[in-house]
């Protein structure tokens, strides 16, 4: 679901203004090149909630509902946000060198309740993220390509 921020623009730029009350952590990803792939993620017990703010640059945003199996892609640019509920896992891949992502994390973080589902083990998935970037250019942790 698309989340819509505060963002006041003016010849200077733009300020926006988040309500983290509910947050617990936050998390930024700096990405130096386009064709970046992080993901897809998600925590067992306790599950997280995120929401994704593209803060630099451009990204598809993917979240697979680990329950029903479906998967949404939404294109990002600067300034727009996703939220990602907590019965799902999450990735992106960039578009544009030198993007920046920002993650607002509700549920604490326990690396041993980590997990990681395979990016071509989801139906489609693998289709988008070849139709924008070759494989051979794809930026991608051993772990986010292998799964955990």
């Amino acid at each position: 679901m698309i989340v819509d921020c505060n963002k006041f623009d003016d010849d200077r730029g733009s300020l926006t203004c988040l309500d983290v009350k509910k947050w617990n952590q936050v998390n930024v990803s700096v990405n130096k090149k386009k064709a970046t792939f992080r993901g897809m993620h998600y925590q067992e017990r306790p599950r997280q909630e995120k929401q994704i703010i593209v803060t630099q640059g451009k990204i598809i945003d993917f979240i697979y509902d680990l329950k029903t199996e479906t998967l949404e892609a939404y294109h990002l640019s600067e300034g727009e946000s996703v939220f990602v509920n907590k019965h799902s896992a999450h990735g992106f891949l960039t578009l544009e060198d030198n993007t920046i992502v920002t993650y607002l994390v509700k549920g604490k973080y326990n690396p041993s309740r980590e997990k990681s589902i395979v990016w071509k083990d989801i139906p489609h998935l693998k289709t988008i993220i070849l139709s924008n970037c070759k494989e051979s250019e794809l930026v991608i942790s051993e772990k986010d390509n292998e799964g955990k």
